[in-house]
């Protein structure tokens, strides 16, 4: 089954059509365990759904900023060998090059221009908001990522409180998510209390 970009909603680019294609064959050879329509589905509500939050709340917001977010887990394929950085800087630009290598580098984004700071942000913030909608918000049940996924919510509060201010928009539906994640989780924390007190000691 093969992914459309046409039904993204995004306009015709080269450059989004080819990071949706890496993005969606990185899945056909990482995540083997799922199926092909679970590999479709992760498109639409990961990499694609957080390209469309930029691209529909962000004015402006430049183009390479939707190409880092559309090649979802793909990107860090980017920069893992030095040939494989001069094949992405070719294909691309050295800006979304340079752009993945400052998502995981704070020193390197402490150096970037004011614009690239601006675009990294909103691409931890958009991905975030996936992120929570993927893996916190709704859950029905504990399993054994529970605490993880606490940890992934404590990180997320606390990028909301360095790059909140930039984006509106993008911040009222961060907020919001963060909201939404902090409640599921400590719903599930009191449901699981309550079942423990009403669990016998065994003798």
């Amino acid at each position: 089954m093969s992914f459309d970009y046409n039904q993204t909603g995004l306009p015709a680019n080269p450059q989004w059509m080819l990071a949706c294609k890496l993005c969606h064959g990185w899945l056909g050879a990482h995540m083997t365990m799922f199926s092909a329509e679970r590999h479709l589905a992760f498109m639409v509500n990961q990499p694609v759904a957080a390209a469309r939050r930029v691209f529909d709340n962000c004015d402006p917001f430049t183009a390479d900023s939707i190409t880092v977010l559309l090649l979802g887990p793909a990107k860090g394929t980017l920069v893992e060998t030095a040939g494989a950085e001069r094949m992405a800087r070719h294909l691309f630009s050295d800006r979304v090059v340079d752009m993945v290598k400052c998502i995981d580098n704070p020193e390197l984004l402490a150096e970037a221009d004011e614009e690239m700071q601006r675009d990294v942000g909103r691409i931890i913030l958009s991905e975030g908001i996936s992120t929570m909608n993927d893996q916190l918000i709704g859950r029905s049940r504990i399993d054994a990522h529970h605490q993880v996924r606490w940890n992934i919510l404590s990180h997320l509060e606390e990028q909301a409180r360095i790059l909140a201010g930039r984006d509106p928009q993008l911040d009222v539906l961060f907020a919001d998510a963060l909201v939404q994640s902090r409640a599921s989780l400590e719903a599930l924390d009191r449901a699981n209390n309550q079942t423990a007190a009403k669990t016998p000691r065994k003798p």
